[in-house]
């Protein structure tokens, strides 16, 4: 009795667990954009992140024309959302993508880093169980910055840094590649736009080069 009283107790903790409910936004949003579903002759790419990814996903499109097919999975949800992974699986049980480019981390500031930490542990999990043969690039969150003053950086990216480090180390434990956007722009205030978190035009095609000159590498294509 002893025994299925401690079962019954943990079988009661993991339901809390896994029934908690997701930090809503006033507003949230998902674009999913597949380009050349009809084609299968060259590797598909896949990008996953917010408007910071959908901002330089052209770009990257363009320089990887004739090389690979381009999709996007953008969203406001962050990986601690429990439904994150629903979004995401519907894409990948649909096409085999060869690689998949993760920038996820400037939404979902309602969740705890260690939140944030097991939502991407699971992601991780989800990603190698549905496509274990598809390249894994984490990209690091970029940092934010104070719209009045774009030399000073906002307080949020003190957090972004936390969940850049939390990332670092479950993709060293999973064996997967990093695209430190964050480096790229760390010192590039004049790439920022207005708002201090999205970038104007120069900003998005550094980052579109890094982002394809990081997708070719991990795949070997010819640049």
């Amino acid at each position: 009795m002893k025994q299925l009283s401690i079962l019954l107790s943990l079988s009661a903790l993991c339901q809390f667990l896994f029934a908690d409910e997701p930090v809503r936004e006033r507003i949230e949003w998902i674009d999913v954009w597949i380009t050349d579903a009809d084609k299968d002759d060259l590797p598909r790419v896949l990008f996953v992140g917010d408007s910071i990814t959908r901002g330089y996903f052209g770009g990257v499109e363009k320089q990887l024309a004739g090389k690979a097919y381009c999709a996007r999975l953008t969203t406001s949800k962050c990986v601690s959302d429990p439904t994150f992974n629903d979004d995401l699986l519907l894409l990948l049980k649909q096409y085999k993508f060869r690689a998949i480019h993760f920038n996820n981390g400037l939404h979902g500031w309602g969740y705890t880093e260690d939140q944030f930490r097991d939502g991407l542990l699971r992601t991780v999990a989800a990603v190698k169980q549905q496509s274990g043969d598809a390249k894994f690039i984490w990209a690091t969150t970029t940092p934010m910055r104070e719209s009045s003053d774009l030399q000073r950086f906002s307080e949020k990216t003190e957090r972004v840094k936390v969940r850049n480090k939390l990332a670092d180390e479950i993709m060293k434990e999973n064996g997967a590649s990093t695209n430190d956007l964050f480096e790229l722009v760390d010192d590039h205030a004049d790439w920022q736009s207005t708002d201090g978190v999205h970038f104007n035009a120069a900003g998005n095609e550094a980052l579109a080069k890094q982002v394809a000159e990081s997708v070719s590498e991990s795949l070997r294509l010819q640049r």
